[in-house]
């Protein structure tokens, strides 16, 4: 079993590929531009450090395996973020991103056939009624094979599960609950009756409590860890 400690990323109201704002033109080169952000996770096994480029300049570099970018300001508009081995040749996919105004968003690169692959992690229903907060889990974990995963949410002592089948690039809907601690359970898929068992049979790995107030969402992307297992990390929101 083991114990994965949460990294936060207070961002704002979008978890993807985060780029800036312009108060003047789509080109973002105003004195007064706003700015967005864009965070990346590194989830990559292929390359143990990695390379962020837009528009063909590097914006992060050696960005090691199992980490996440701070916060990169980019401006406005079409923009085309890639990815490298640090110091090598791009991958041939990229993300093309329409950037709007005080947008944030994380980006999370993955292996895709031995290429690495940057894909977003969307907020659709992240908005909690009041007083109330939420959570989803993205699985990004290639080489975890399959897997279930369980919740336990503030307003409810006991584990339940949270979607199956569970598959790699699967992400669940929001969860709404109360605030309070939130945590995730990963383990091996196992079926009774063609549904999960009420409690995990052999427990991958168990996520440090997240805590949310009210109003705050967040998401756990679970990734592949470089040191073998399933690793994850919380984005969390405001």
């Amino acid at each position: 079993m083991r114990n994965i400690a949460q990294v936060r990323l207070l961002i704002g109201a979008a978890l993807v590929a985060a780029l800036a704002c312009s108060d003047s033109d789509s080109d973002g080169t105003g004195p007064g531009d706003l700015t967005g952000t864009l965070r990346v996770i590194q989830a990559s096994q292929s390359t143990t450090a990695l390379d962020v480029l837009v528009d063909g300049s590097v914006v992060a570099s050696g960005l090691d395996a199992g980490t996440v970018s701070s916060a990169i300001p980019i401006s406005t508009g079409q923009r085309t973020v890639e990815v490298r081995p640090s110091g090598g040749s791009p991958s041939p996919t990229t993300l093309h991103l329409a950037v709007a105004a005080d947008s944030q968003y994380t980006a999370v690169v993955i292996d895709s056939s031995s290429v690495l692959n940057p894909i977003v992690v969307t907020d659709t229903g992240a908005v909690p009624a009041a007083g109330k907060s939420k959570l989803q889990v993205a699985n990004l974990a290639r080489l975890a094979g399959p897997i279930d995963v369980y919740r336990r949410q503030p307003d409810f002592d006991g584990i339940i599960d949270l979607a199956f089948p569970f598959d790699y690039r699967t992400m669940s809907g929001y969860v709404q609950s109360d605030p309070g601690d939130w945590q995730v359970l990963v383990a091996t898929e196992a079926r009774v009756g063609g549904v999960p068992p009420a409690e995990p049979q052999d427990t991958l790995l168990i996520v440090d409590p997240v805590t949310l107030a009210a109003d705050q969402a967040a998401t756990v992307v679970l990734t592949d860890d470089p040191a073998g297992g399933i690793a994850a990390v919380v984005v969390q929101e405001r």
